[in-house]
């Protein structure tokens, strides 16, 4: 049970720290651009002390939560981390001068409702920690073909969809930094250093971390940040549970019509996500 308990405090630690930076590089993302073109201004917002200081509290939360999965499953602790859009919103509020709605609030409310139900009521069951070489490569490849596939049509948006495409193709990303670290951390308690260095988990999850934080920054650049925040933080524990069903052959509990239920808390999320960032444009 204590170590339950760490699980938890660390997860909530890691949402607000993502919260945070997320945030911070969001506020570099939006500095005045001075005519300049979207590449130009994500370029240059990486020189920002705000870009620094979220990039810094986004390495954190990576950190938090390999350390929560060292104590907990990857479905205990991601569904945790969606209450990074309840910190996000005060947050955003206070930096952008801009305070929530009540609507934002009533759609990031049901995100998180939808998610804690899908781990509650499924009750999934772990499965494997460390899959073999080609199951992760194929694992993989499905990832990056499917975000290829969403980066293109982001390119060809208007810029409010382009932030929610963009968001989801960054949750994506997060969604295999979890795995992996969730791989990692067992494997360093199991074998040490030396086979944490041996194997796949540390360079696949530097990879994924590397990149979900590129193609969030760019979600940020092309919208508010109450339109890709959710659709990023929303995304990644479904690719979670995605994850650990085909790759880690973790399972639900509930079969039949409890897994058409969970099916449509899904569909729920998925409007709550869109609706969440209409609302962010008002």
């Amino acid at each position: 049970m204590p170590a339950t308990y760490y699980a938890i405090g660390l997860a909530l630690a890691a949402a607000f720290t993502t919260a945070l930076g997320m945030v911070l590089r969001h506020a570099a993302a939006e500095a005045p651009s001075h005519g300049e073109s979207g590449a130009q201004a994500a370029i240059r917002s990486i020189f920002n002390w705000y870009w620094l200081g979220g990039t810094l509290s986004s390495l954190l939360g990576f950190a938090l939560q390999a350390a929560a999965l060292n104590f907990g499953s990857l479905l205990l602790v991601q569904p945790i981390t969606v209450l990074s859009l309840m910190f996000t919103l005060p947050l955003a509020s206070r930096f952008s001068d801009r305070p929530a709605t009540r609507w934002e609030w009533l759609w990031a409310s049901v995100l998180t409702t939808c998610v804690a139900a899908i781990v509650v009521y499924g009750r999934p069951i772990e499965g494997a920690e460390h899959p073999a070489w080609w199951e992760w490569l194929a694992a993989v490849l499905a990832g990056l073909a499917v975000m290829g596939v969403l980066s293109k049509i982001a390119r060809q948006e208007l810029r409010r969809d382009r932030a929610l495409l963009l968001g989801v193709t960054s949750g994506i990303a997060f969604a295999y930094v979890a795995v992996f670290a969730k791989g990692l951390v067992t494997r360093l308690s199991a074998d040490g250093v030396i086979g944490v260095l041996t194997n796949g988990e540390l360079y696949g999850l530097l990879i994924a971390a590397t990149l979900a934080l590129v193609i969030q920054q760019a979600s940020f650049a092309s919208g508010n940040i109450n339109q890709a925040a959710p659709a990023s933080t929303v995304t990644t524990p479904v690719v979670s549970i995605v994850l650990g069903l085909f790759l880690l052959g973790e399972r639900f509990s509930v079969a039949g019509w409890g897994l058409l239920v969970i099916g449509g808390i899904i569909v729920v999320m998925a409007a709550a996500t869109v609706f969440l960032a209409r609302a962010a444009e008002e």
